[in-house]
């Protein structure tokens, strides 16, 4: 028998952190804890190994981010290796670089449906951790190196490996009526 999974919801928002622990607990085999300071989430974790944390990306002193890097970088905690769902209000261009960077593995968009974030949920655990990597002393989290495709130029000779790229220069020059070779 598998182990009954932990979920963590993480808000400043007591209301919204009751509605959505009461959607994840109905119909479910979860643990659902409510948090409303992340110092009180990393004493429990401290103890108790979590399987997923749900939390506002904006804290009362901090931020998703900044919880998931200490998370990621603690290695007095039961687990480090928990998959982490952020929720905003908005993202940017920034935010999507510090969520990657302190492995979030997910961002949702508020406001949301209860049941979406727990179909999420559903997901999320289905797949489990297996693709998490350790890359001390700071990230513990997602597999993120092969999300975009890079061209293999091993098979390139090396002398050819230059071949596309346009000189900036000789582009300019160009695009102004100037010959290059002139």
């Amino acid at each position: 028998m598998l182990p009954v999974p932990t979920i963590a919801v993480l808000s400043n928002s007591a209301a919204l952190a009751s509605v959505l622990a009461a959607t994840l607990r109905r119909g479910h085999r979860w643990r659902v804890r409510e948090f409303g300071d992340s110092r009180m989430l990393k004493d429990y974790m401290r103890i108790a190994p979590l399987a997923l944390l749900v939390a506002d990306y904006d804290l009362e002193r901090t931020d998703a981010a900044e919880v998931a890097l200490a998370i990621r970088s603690d290695a007095a905690l039961a687990s480090r290796d928990i998959q982490i769902i952020a929720m905003s209000r908005s993202v940017d261009r920034e935010m999507r670089r510090r969520c990657v960077q302190a492995g979030i593995d997910e961002v949702i968009i508020k406001p949301m449906n209860p049941l979406y974030l727990e179909e999420r949920i559903a997901a999320r655990l289905a797949a489990g951790t297996a693709g998490y990597v350790a890359a001390p002393p700071h990230y513990v989290g997602p597999e993120r190196r092969n999300r975009i495709a890079l061209a293999d130029t091993r098979s390139i000779p090396v002398e050819r490996r230059g071949e596309n790229v346009v000189s900036f220069l000789a582009h300019k020059a160009m695009r102004d009526g100037i010959r290059p070779d002139a």
